[in-house]
């Protein structure tokens, strides 16, 4: 547990004083056994370190809401906290906490990161070290400020054996669901499948004034593709995705109307929910979309949806 000192103590911020309305997000006694240790005992032998990670999150100009989306997880900090011991061992927690602040701050709206690393298995204590970094650091020689560029963090957000089916209407009929259910069967993979609107009236709406109408037509599809798929979770948005993917579980998407998908994010004419299962492949660092012969896209979509980064697979 943290110390009764490194509970009450405020965070450091930048101006040196305590402020008002901050939020954290913080990860607690996260213990793994790790080959870590600058004296020849240690080298080869593992031992347990507590890791505990609080985060300064930027909730400025965030309207009050209840969307998993729009929030930094938890799960985030697990996995840089995995990847970072899964890289070259290191012999001090000194570099190792300064490598784990580095690459939270990379996150979407981290601005500063408390970090405190303490071996358990050295002594009758708890010996360890914690350090605070900030997006501005000046002590650049330190934090080697290249690496805030998000693009250069590499941790587990992608999701192992997992792809993004989009079907379409025809594929709920009787003559083609066999087909649906006999790929999902003998599959290795685990799956997400993106249904289309549920009327082919809905396809005629504009996205411009009738996202939310559209979006739930997706997601009342979801609901009769479940009725077929009793097995699979509903998954209602992308935080619940990921989660379910990355235990192996098979799911629908059911997109509520707080998942933020409106005429800005459309790139597809009058093809919303094609268009938002390719923005779903892209936030879940997928490069295929996956479709069935019977779906099978007009060149200009095909080209439209290769143009945004994503790549169209036929089963």
């Amino acid at each position: 547990m943290f110390s009764e000192e490194f509970k009450k103590k405020d965070l450091p911020d930048l101006a040196g004083k305590k402020k008002a309305n901050v939020d954290h997000i913080l990860v607690r006694d996260y213990v793994r056994e790790i080959d870590i240790g600058a004296f020849q005992p240690e080298y080869g032998v593992k031992q347990r370190v507590s890791f505990n990670v609080i985060l300064e999150v930027n909730t400025d100009n965030q309207p009050m809401h209840d969307n998993v989306d729009l929030v930094l997880s938890y799960d985030n900090i697990i996995e840089v906290i995995e990847d970072e011991i899964g890289q070259k061992r290191v012999a001090l927690l000194e570099t190792l906490a300064e490598k784990i602040a580095i690459s939270c701050l990379c996150l979407d709206s981290v601005v500063m990161a408390t970090v405190r690393l303490e071996k358990l298995d050295r002594g009758l204590g708890r010996l360890g070290v914690q350090i605070s970094r900030t997006k501005v650091q000046p002590d650049t020689s330190k934090t080697n400020l290249n690496l805030l560029n998000k693009n250069n963090l590499v941790i587990k957000t992608k999701i192992p054996n997992a792809g993004l089916l989009f079907i379409s209407n025809r594929m709920l009929k009787q003559k083609n669901i066999w087909f649906l259910k006999e790929f999902i069967s003998t599959s290795t993979m685990t799956w997400v499948i993106c249904p289309s609107e549920i009327y082919k009236e809905f396809t005629e709406m504009s996205p411009e004034t009738d996202s939310e109408i559209l979006t739930m037509s997706v997601a009342q599809n979801a609901y009769v593709l479940n009725k077929e798929f009793k097995n699979f979770k509903l998954a209602r948005s992308k935080t619940e995705v990921v989660f379910l993917l990355k235990g192996g579980v098979n799911c629908i998407w059911c997109p509520t109307d707080l998942y933020r998908f409106s005429k800005n994010d459309m790139f597809l004419n009058k093809e919303f929910a094609l268009s938002m299962a390719c923005q779903l492949t892209k936030d879940l660092l997928m490069k295929k979309i996956y479709l069935f012969q019977q779906d099978k896209l007009a060149d200009v979509l095909m080209e439209d949806i290769q143009k945004i980064g994503v790549n169209v697979e036929y089963c």
